[in-house]
């Protein structure tokens, strides 16, 4: 009975860390420089840098449509399942308008405390918008190991995921991700 118990136990640890997701952090911030450049509006310079007692700058971005720009989240997916990578650092600007325009980077931190980016993603919200494009990492939910995939979801009007699509997979072998030979969309 008892080794029942500590199987089932596991497999439940199993599945909760399967599904992890990106939580907000305190752990790295957005630094903004206003910088004139003599235009109606200013330009703004944002620095993601890592908080704490040494302030180390991470990556460096150019707001130029500061009269739409609204705000910078950024969340942390801690042990994202890829060898060599301890967190996933999920930075978004938001742009409102009619419309929402949110661009996300994401950005790996190796074990040797270097940085590896990934491609830009877009999504834009609008009324009656139900998809958005997101990275999904082994470790979440219809993760894939070894793999980075850049997926699509579409909700139903309850909010729920209704499938999702792969738009493009990278493999993370030696440090480095590569785009995967296949290319073929597939739903969930």
């Amino acid at each position: 009975m008892k080794k029942a118990i500590i199987f089932f136990i596991l497999i439940i640890g199993f599945q909760f860390m399967k599904a992890q997701s990106f939580q907000k952090t305190g752990k790295y911030m957005a630094v903004t420089e206003i910088k004139e450049n003599g235009a109606e509006y200013p330009t703004y310079l944002v620095d993601l840098v890592r908080s704490g007692g040494i302030s180390e700058k991470l990556s460096t971005f150019t707001i130029d449509d500061t009269e739409l720009f609204e705000d910078i989240f950024i969340t942390t997916l801690e042990n994202p399942g890829l060898q060599g990578i301890s967190e996933v650092i999920k930075m978004e600007i938001e742009y409102l308008a009619c419309c929402a325009e949110v661009e996300s980077y994401y950005f790996m931190i190796t074990d040797k405390n270097e940085v590896v980016s990934l491609p830009r993603l877009t999504n834009v919200y609008c009324e009656n918008s139900n998809t958005d494009s997101q990275y999904t990492f082994p470790n979440q939910k219809y993760g894939v190991e070894g793999n980075i995939l850049e997926t699509e979801t579409l909700y139903k009007e309850t909010s729920e995921v209704k499938y999702i699509n792969l738009k493009q997979s990278f493999t993370w072998n030696d440090n480095e991700f590569n785009p995967s030979k296949n290319t073929a969309i597939t739903s969930y």
